[in-house]
């Protein structure tokens, strides 16, 4: 089973299990603690500065008290603790030189040994103080309790974008070395790049959530592209339609529509057809907002490709939505419908031919539910066996590229007050 440390209790880590629209399990807490989860997964501790978030996730999952934790440091400080009574019971006069060769060998992918700094705040989320974490040898009469090997376990990171950088940074430099961090997974490209030469200088494998790839049509979708079983494309229609102050959560984490959700739309594209050879965009905004209201892009691909962004819009309603037109095929794939059409001889104009209706499965011998697919993805990768594992470091940076370029490189326009 693969121990789990859970950063974060809020909307995608907990709390959106009770909508009971959606398709459930629908969180992080969800899938861990689902029937299937139980038996792949066990979380080590969960830590959120909120008290109320965390007797209502205790309460929500029937989840003991002494596993919830307002920080970083009362977490790490249990978990040794427990650590080192388990090595105490273990451990008698007959048997101190076995116990000592095995207590050497608790070490981290670098070789050192890993401790725990005082004053570390992990769950302070906005102040997360990463320099303060470094590794250390500690006297013989203490290493017992701080030389955990943590490259085994899994970190999930599900807290406001715009501290995933310094959390991520922070749990890597304390020896973890399997990350699930929320999308996405920084708030800027440069903090994105500090973060990949980080996990890269490590060896971490750092995995960002961005669910649609983890639903079968979205996947299916991908491997038409791929393979042009339907021809190659020639336009595709993004769409994710929001407002900006409702619910308001682009404008809380300073990120915008554009960074905050039209990172899922971007995500899909990249992960379908690459990165652009062109990019034109424009940005509409109230003057002195923090952030764009509308996000527009015309972006083209070297084999052709065109794409129409629409992000944000001023919508009084939510819409994710790609409009994907091939040579003999168009697709509609979204939040609200899914839809398929085929090139076929036409009944209106003799000679001609038509898009006609043709019936798509949203289910698949792979699951319909993104977040079991994600999680189950994870247990295979590591538990080293063949895993469909996606949305690496690598993956992420380019995604924050390609936003990044559309936001500076856009024509800025404000709107009337």
């Amino acid at each position: 089973m693969i121990p789990v440390l859970l950063i974060g209790l809020g909307r995608i880590a907990s709390l959106l299990e009770k909508d009971s629209f959606r398709n459930r399990p629908c969180t992080h807490a969800g899938a861990i603690f689902s029937p299937w989860g139980k038996k792949k997964f066990f979380l080590v501790g969960a830590i959120d500065p909120s008290e109320d978030r965390r007797n209502r996730f205790c309460k929500d999952w029937n989840i003991p008290k002494n596993l919830c934790f307002p920080d970083f440091k009362n977490w790490a400080s249990s978990f040794y603790s427990s650590q080192s009574k388990k090595d105490s019971a273990v451990t008698s006069p007959d048997n101190r030189t076995e116990y000592s060769d095995r207590k050497t060998k608790r070490r981290n992918s670098s070789g050192t040994r890993l401790i725990y700094p005082e004053g570390l705040d992990l769950a302070n989320f906005k102040n997360v103080n990463s320099a303060d974490l470094r590794s250390e040898k500690k006297s013989r009469n203490s290493l017992h309790s701080n030389s955990i090997d943590l490259s085994s376990y899994l970190v999930v990171i599900a807290t406001p974008s715009e501290t995933h950088y310094q959390l991520a940074k922070a749990a890597i430099e304390f020896g973890f070395r399997h990350l699930l961090v929320e999308k996405p997974v920084c708030h800027s490209l440069p903090l994105a790049r500090k973060l990949a030469e980080l996990c890269y200088k490590t060896g971490t494998d750092l995995r960002v959530n961005h669910e649609r790839r983890y639903h079968p049509i979205y996947k299916q979708v991908r491997k038409w592209i791929q393979e042009e079983t339907y021809g190659p494309v020639r336009t595709i229609r993004a769409s994710v339609l929001t407002s900006v102050r409702n619910p308001g959560r682009a404008v809380l984490d300073k990120t915008g529509p554009l960074f905050h959700d039209g990172t899922h739309a971007v995500d899909l594209l990249t992960w379908y057809l690459g990165m652009p050879d062109r990019v034109v965009s424009v940005l509409r905004s109230y003057p002195n907002s923090p952030v764009e209201e509308q996000a527009l892009a015309l972006m083209t691909y070297p084999k052709g490709e065109t794409v129409f962004l629409e992000v944000g819009g001023m919508r009084n309603y939510f819409q994710f939505e790609l409009d994907i037109q091939t040579e003999n095929a168009r697709f509609l794939v979204g939040n609200d419908e899914v839809r398929f059409w085929k090139s076929k001889p036409s009944r209106k104009y003799k000679g001609f031919k038509s898009l006609t209706s043709v019936s798509i499965s949203e289910k698949s011998s792979a699951g319909s539910n993104p977040f079991l697919n994600l999680y189950d993805s994870l247990f295979r990768h590591l538990s080293g066996k063949s895993s469909r594992v996606t949305g690496d470091m690598e993956e992420n940076l380019q995604i924050l590229t390609l936003l990044d370029t559309i936001r500076r490189r856009a024509e800025k326009r404000f709107l009337g007050v």
